[in-house]
């Protein structure tokens, strides 16, 4: 199979792929101008950018200390953890089809380890807090209260204290040198990695085979229909409405159209459609590039893509 990088064969990865911003140098190599291995959290982040769980921002930067969103905990709880059965709807009133979390809540809510608020809402851009990551944390792994020395001294939700309890004493979050948990403060992204990462599987141990391999290395057709059709509606309702020009919009719909065709017909040529669409890309200023791949990224699982390659290109060095 011809080289992904010399006929640039299907556009949706090339967009995301070809210029590896944090897709392949900090994924690969976990390299963030604001961290470093003396990072007390650096362990975690490492496991999880490594398995494309989390990613940095485009600046480099990981900004660990940063905070993360009820929507953004979902989306790497689900992906810790190999969650991918949905719900059909949700009844959330705040959480509509258009947002690019709609399907993460759908599996968080299967999965069974989030609730709304007593006005059914979800509130997915509301910050998480340490007290909220450690209830996830114990309804998905039922833990156990072991013997501890040192529970917190200071406040808890008192909805939270069992679940604060047991984190702690299971060591996948500490209380600091006062004795002070901070149950109610915001957690932080390094926070957030530290504590999931206990649970990840390491690449030798078992795991879930949510994308099916056939003989020959690659997808399924069943699974990379399914894909496609994730990938395009997050282009359609996620990616558009936040690009800022024409001429990123008609991309956006040529490679739609370019995927859609290929949906209904497996014999469609799409390496030549991506082609001329990539042309179009091509004439586009390096600001409107970088936004255009930046969007793709942000609305899609990473997994989702590689799995494309792995069917479409699996000999494919990328």
């Amino acid at each position: 199979m011809k080289r992904f990088n010399l006929i640039i064969s299907f556009i949706l990865l090339t967009l995301l792929l070809t210029q590896n911003v944090f897709a392949t140098e900090n994924i690969n190599d976990v390299s963030f101008t604001d961290l470093d291995e003396n990072y007390w959290a650096f362990e975690g982040i490492e496991k999880l950018v490594s398995s494309d769980i989390i990613v940095g921002y485009p600046d480099g930067s990981f900004k660990p200390e940063g905070n993360i969103t009820r929507a953004e905990l979902v989306k790497i709880v689900n992906k810790v953890y190999s969650f991918t059965q949905k719900q059909d709807t949700t009844s959330f009133a705040d959480i509509k089809l258009e947002d690019w979390y709609y399907e993460e809540v759908l599996i968080a809510q299967a999965a069974g380890y989030i609730n709304g608020y007593p006005d059914g809402t979800f509130k997915p851009n509301e910050l998480v807090t340490r007290e909220e990551l450690c209830k996830i944390i114990d309804v998905i792994n039922n833990l156990v209260l072991l013997p501890v020395d040192k529970l917190p001294s200071d406040e808890i939700s008192p909805w939270a204290v069992e679940y604060v309890n047991k984190v702690i004493s299971n060591r996948l979050m500490l209380v600091d040198e006062n004795g002070n948990f901070r149950a109610t403060e915001k957690a932080t992204r390094a926070e957030a990695c530290d504590a999931l990462a206990k649970f990840l599987l390491d690449e030798n141990e078992d795991q879930p085979d949510s994308t099916p391999n056939s003989g020959n290395g690659g997808s399924t057709e069943e699974a990379v229909d399914e894909t496609l059709s994730k990938v395009t509606r997050r282009l359609e309702v996620g990616v558009i409405p936040n690009l800022s020009s024409e001429d990123q919009i008609e991309i956006v719909n040529d490679i739609i159209e370019n995927i859609k065709a290929y949906e209904a017909d497996k014999t469609h040529d799409y390496e030549s459609a991506a082609k001329e669409v990539y042309k179009k890309y091509n004439q586009l200023s390096e600001a409107e590039k970088i936004e255009l791949q930046l969007e793709i990224s942000d609305q899609n699982d990473l997994r989702d893509l590689r799995s494309l390659k792995d069917f479409f290109f699996p000999d494919a060095d990328i």
